[in-house]
């Protein structure tokens, strides 16, 4: 029996959406790329895709949001979560309560499906199967691939260095060492500081990471835009968006931007500024002095991000597993299909 659900598609922010918005993120829990000022932010500063924004209501409630785009590639239109370039997670926000089986969650897809149209590909990338700890409907009831996972750390209380409750006690005795020594021949200080009020620091850490993977020759979006995109949201979330730093002798030598959301730490932009101090791994301390920074200040969940790093394995005690959907309309997003199909395969 279907439910009385009914829906409405945004094209653009306007009053009723924000207040949608806002009524289900104080009801439901949800990830920080998932706050409507973030997702606003994306736009306001890319706007080079046509929003599709789906509220579901029940009895004109708001219990689902869809936050999705339309985004051009050439000829090819794809349907896809917004701000997948900037999110490390991208999933609906949903009151999991209404959809307890897949013939609800399947129905309302499909009428999602149906009144967008204008496609040739579905393609929804970085989706967690779980949206904090409750299991993301998206990934369990609609067809997806399983392709990565991202690490994390849940934080238990400790009086003195976190590396003492790490399992592998080989990495952990190991970088006590290199630790002790690097404090014995440096004036070591670790911060933590505002972005919004050390905007220079964000173009900085991005654009050092930015040179840092052209020169591995990997493709990134660490650009001019982004770094507009990190100053606008550290003026909007002043006390959530911060940057932690290590300095020896004065000299900045390891950054990164994170951002503090629901007893979440988010780490994001990790950079190495110089390869002077490389053999005290400056990396692995600034991640040292974050974790029992962030326990020190009750936060619960150390989330290291997208991507299977090595080195994250060494602080994680959990993982969550990444899905992506692939889907298609007509014979041209058939074609376009079959070819995303088999690049993915190898990728």
């Amino acid at each position: 029996m279907e439910k009385n659900f009914t829906f409405k598609v945004f094209n653009k922010f306007e009053e009723k959406l924000e207040q949608d918005w806002k009524s289900l993120e104080n009801e439901v829990k949800q990830f920080f790329f998932q706050k409507f000022i973030f997702i606003k932010t994306v736009i306001e500063t890319f706007n080079d895709t046509k929003i599709n924004i789906v509220v579901v209501y029940e009895k004109n409630k708001p219990i689902a949001i869809f936050p999705l785009e339309i985004k051009r590639y050439n000829q090819i239109k794809i349907l896809q979560w917004i701000g997948t370039n900037q999110s490390d997670y991208c999933c609906p926000i949903v009151n999991s309560k209404k959809f307890v089986n897949e013939q609800d969650f399947k129905q309302v897809w499909n009428k999602i499906l149906n009144t967008i149209k204008d496609y040739d590909i579905i393609f929804l990338n970085k989706q967690p199967e779980y949206i904090e700890q409750t299991l993301n409907p998206f990934v369990i009831f609609i067809q997806n691939t399983h392709y990565s996972k991202i690490y994390q750390t849940k934080l238990v209380s400790c009086e003195n260095d976190y590396l003492s409750l790490l399992e592998n006690k080989k990495f952990s005795s190991e970088l006590r060492r290199t630790k002790k020594k690097f404090l014995e021949n440096y004036k070591v200080i670790f911060k933590t500081l505002f972005l919004a009020k050390q905007k220079d620091l964000i173009g900085k850490i991005l654009l050092k990471k930015n040179s840092y993977l052209k020169k591995k020759k990997i493709p990134n979006s660490l650009n001019e835009s982004l770094i507009n995109f990190y100053e606008k949201l550290s003026n909007l979330y002043p006390e959530k968006l911060i940057a932690g730093i290590i300095q020896a002798d004065g000299k900045t030598i390891a950054a990164t931007i994170g951002i503090i959301e629901n007893k979440r730490f988010y780490y994001l932009v990790p950079v190495i500024f110089t390869e002077e101090f490389n053999s005290f791994s400056p990396g692995k301390i600034l991640i040292n002095y974050l974790i029992n920074w962030t326990v020190k200040n009750d936060l619960e969940v150390f989330d290291f991000g997208i991507g299977e790093e090595n080195y994250k394995k060494y602080w994680s005690n959990y993982s969550t597993r990444i899905f992506r959907h692939l889907n298609y309309k007509g014979a041209k997003g058939f074609i376009v299909f079959l070819i995303m199909k088999i690049y993915l395969k190898f990728k």
